[in-house]
């Protein structure tokens, strides 16, 4: 289901692209940006909501008066950033404690709301971190790809009863431009990335992933009243790139966004007007853009299968 407003643009070039990533390549599309809407009303349960983009997105949507639900690791931080909602004019701040890299975790936060029985407007999938080394968690898994693939799909389905329930839905997935490097290899996922580990390329493939769910329930999903969306925030100076990524910092620290600029999309697919009735599509500055820039990354049909019988396989 696209909106007519939504043609993805064409590019005079790759290098014409990625300067769209920079901080510079906002303010440029800013200039024709309009003011959010006010939030009143609406319920948001947003994860990774203490750092980068989603502390960013948290404030923003406090002071426009949702109701918050905040998905976060730290006990301390989600305290600080309750008060700090409130503050902002948040009409109502809840704050569940979870590590999303963990399956048992993501499945407490769906059963703890799925209690509440309050309905959801948006979901924003935004927890995440880059990990240069691999490990794996408790449950067995590898950690990138549970925090980044396997819980913000856990968390759509199983939260999908309170999304069908306001009769018109959004789900925000974050993903990366990283992505645009990768084309999706289930061999390397299935493994767990055991046989070769470069943390910049698993957390490309792992965002490729989330994007492909995105494109493979939209129809069925926006059928029901719920509309799923993808969205990259550009290169933003967020702490996860200043910790997992400092050489890239460095050389791109002069146009990097800040926090604020990247999380400007996630706000606006949450409540503008604009985006009612719009799904399957990638955005970056509130305009939709290609999934792939070159055809070596797209992934095959069979790819896509396999990838969704993996979820289900791994998840269930």
């Amino acid at each position: 289901m696209k909106a007519p407003a939504f043609v993805c643009p064409r590019r005079k070039s790759l290098l014409s692209e990625i300067w769209d990533f920079t901080g510079p390549g906002y303010r440029k599309a800013a200039k024709k940006f309009t003011a959010l809407p006010n939030a009143v009303g609406k319920h948001v349960v947003l994860t990774g909501a203490t750092s980068g983009l989603g502390l960013s997105s948290a404030h923003t949507l406090a002071s426009l008066g949702a109701r918050l639900t905040l998905v976060v690791r730290d006990a301390q931080k989600g305290q600080q950033l309750e008060q700090e909602c409130i503050a902002m004019g948040a009409a109502s701040v809840s704050v569940i404690l979870a590590d999303l890299a963990l399956l048992g975790d993501a499945r407490r936060v769906v059963a703890e709301l799925l209690a509440k029985n309050e309905p959801i407007d948006v979901l924003i999938n935004n927890a995440g971190a880059l990990f240069n080394e691999r490990a794996e968690t408790s449950e067995r898994l590898e950690q990138s790809t549970s925090l980044l693939l396997l819980s913000p799909v856990l968390l759509m389905e199983g939260l999908k009863p309170l999304l069908a329930r306001p009769g018109e839905a959004r789900v925000v997935n974050v993903v990366s431009g990283g992505m645009y490097t990768q084309r999706l290899s289930m061999s390397w996922l299935r493994s767990g990335f055991a046989h070769r580990y470069e943390g910049p390329a698993v957390y490309a493939q792992a965002k490729r992933a989330l994007a492909i769910v995105t494109e493979e329930w939209h129809e069925k999903w926006a059928s029901e009243g719920i509309f799923i969306n993808s969205m990259h925030p550009g290169w933003a100076d967020t702490p996860g790139v200043q910790s997992a990524l400092p050489t890239f910092r460095k050389v791109t620290q002069w146009i990097l966004r800040d926090a604020a600029e990247g999380a400007d999309t996630i706000n606006w697919m949450a409540l503008a007007p604009e985006m009612s009735g719009v799904s399957g599509l990638l955005f970056l500055d509130r305009q939709a853009r290609v999934y792939y820039l070159n055809t070596k990354t797209q992934e095959r049909p069979t790819d896509r299968q396999a990838l969704m019988k993996y979820l289900s396989e791994t998840i269930r």
